[in-house]
């Protein structure tokens, strides 16, 4: 009988790593989320002023120069 108890409080001992590493990977799996949110804002942040100031240039007629234009190497 003693074999099985020792078995049976291993088993529970395991069970409660493991429900504890669960929640300290859910829990990092939720900062993950919210740090991908605010790269996702940002993006969008910066996609929409690029626009703003391509369409900038191509209003007031700005021809790109040499130094816009990538090397050869690239």
């Amino acid at each position: 009988m003693k074999q099985y108890e020792k078995r049976l409080i291993g088993l529970e001992t395991q069970l409660a790593f493991q429900d504890d590493l669960i929640e300290q990977l859910n829990q990092q799996v939720i900062l993950q989320q919210r740090d991908i949110l605010v790269l996702q804002e940002q993006l969008q942040l910066m996609a929409q002023r690029f626009k703003e100031i391509q369409q900038a240039n191509e209003q007031q007629g700005d021809q790109p120069t040499a130094a816009d234009e990538k090397p050869p190497h690239y």
